[in-house]
């Protein structure tokens, strides 16, 4: 039971572990792009030669524009800074975006300029269009944004006035809200329509960068190496981002924590082999009288220690299978019942847990072997036994 026990607790925390180590990196993924193409020095213009271009790569899907820009909204509730988004009204934007909305209706308004009510200086009703923003969910609940109501952006950049330099303002119409499972991101990321995005920051028909969505993800930092010698020798000045470099250190200290959890949790099985040793030991000096007897009557060393190494083995064969069998169990029950834990800490409302046959192979080997060799002591210890010492009284 010692060493079931000690299998199933191993087992339950690295699926919990790769649960988490999936669950955020799914996350990222979807907010981000599996490459980013930028350019040095500045947005890209003519991006629509470079796109095409891209596209012809087999292994690439699809490479679609995109833009950032700082700005702040003004509301009633203060003022706050948001990276502003611009998305082009293309699948794979449209896709992803739509598996963080409650339905696609808000999807297609962010793309449509919305009629809001105004009221003229001179009191009469009058009705204007303005360009849609989504915002993300947490940023909504924090600032009080109601949807349908006009808010004010705010850009770096400077218009001249009688007054001086002020920033340009644009008035803007919220949609909706967006939820991610990524509070960071809906704290400080709103998403607009490009051309919206592109008039408002003054950028033309350039765009801050082209994403490009690969078949194999997993691929991702070889294809963007080979691109960008390829786009590079022809053009020069573009630089390519696959979607583990802005989170390297993240992935890191991920694989790190499970591997040094895995190291941990192993000693339970260890301490567990302990107990095997005691309890072979303690066999061995109870049957001192049979095993002495068994050797006068022929029995070799060998025999002897087989007999003891197979308990030994029995012993924590049948523990590992008990635990493995419980630690399955206890994962699907943790991912059918679930259990709750603080989003704005995590990023996700329930423990995740991922299963992985590896896993479950990797403990029972580990516990398999620990335990084997956990009776090799005792096994020696009762084939050395000498039988005239024994018998010498009786």
């Amino acid at each position: 039971m010692g060493v079931a026990i000690s299998v199933m607790v191993l087992d339950m925390v690295l699926a919990i572990m790769t649960g988490f180590t999936e669950e955020l990196q799914s996350k990222l993924i979807n907010a981000n792009a599996h490459i980013v193409v930028r350019r040095y020095g500045g947005p890209i213009e003519n991006w629509e030669n470079l796109s095409t271009e891209l596209e012809t790569h087999q292994e690439v899907v699809s490479a679609t524009p995109f833009s950032y820009s700082q700005a702040m909204v003004m509301t009633q509730a203060g003022a706050r800074g948001l990276l502003i988004r611009g998305v082009a009204d293309q699948e794979i934007p449209r896709k992803k975006l739509l598996e963080n909305l409650p339905d696609e209706q808000v999807l297609n308004k962010l793309f449509q300029r919305q009629p809001v009510k105004v009221y003229r200086p001179d009191g009469t009703d009058d009705s204007v269009n303005l360009p849609s923003l989504l915002v993300g969910r947490s940023l909504q609940k924090k600032l009080g944004l109601p949807v349908g109501e006009p808010v004010t952006l705010l850009a770096p950049q400077m218009n001249a006035s009688p007054r001086g330099l002020i920033p340009k303002s644009k008035r803007f119409t919220i949609i909706g809200s967006y939820k991610s499972g990524l509070v960071e991101y809906e704290d400080g990321l709103a998403y607009v329509d490009l051309k919206e995005a592109q008039k408002f920051f003054k950028m033309g028909d350039a765009v801050t960068g082209i994403e490009l969505e690969i078949k194999d993800l997993w691929q991702a930092q070889e294809l963007a190496a080979e691109l960008s010698e390829t786009v590079n020798a022809s053009l020069g000045g573009y630089y390519f981002t696959d979607w583990s470099e802005p989170n390297k250190p993240l992935w890191e200290a991920l694989k790190l924590e499970k591997k040094v959890y895995f190291i941990v949790l192993l000693l339970l099985i260890l301490v567990a082999s302990f107990s095997i040793v005691s309890t072979l030991v303690m066999v061995v000096m109870e049957k001192r009288k049979d095993i002495a007897i068994m050797k006068a009557m022929g029995a070799a060393n060998r025999q002897v220690t087989k007999i003891f190494l197979l308990q030994g083995v029995i012993i924590g064969v049948l523990g590992t299978i008990i635990g493995t069998i419980l630690g399955y169990l206890g994962c699907v029950a943790l991912r059918s019942y679930g259990f709750e834990i603080q989003e704005t800490v995590f990023s996700l409302s329930t423990v995740p847990v991922r299963m992985e046959p590896i896993n479950f192979l990797t403990v029972a080997v580990a516990a398999f072997l620990i335990t084997a060799l956990a009776g090799v002591y005792p096994a020696i210890k009762a084939g050395r036994t000498k039988p005239a010492e024994i018998l010498r009284f009786d």
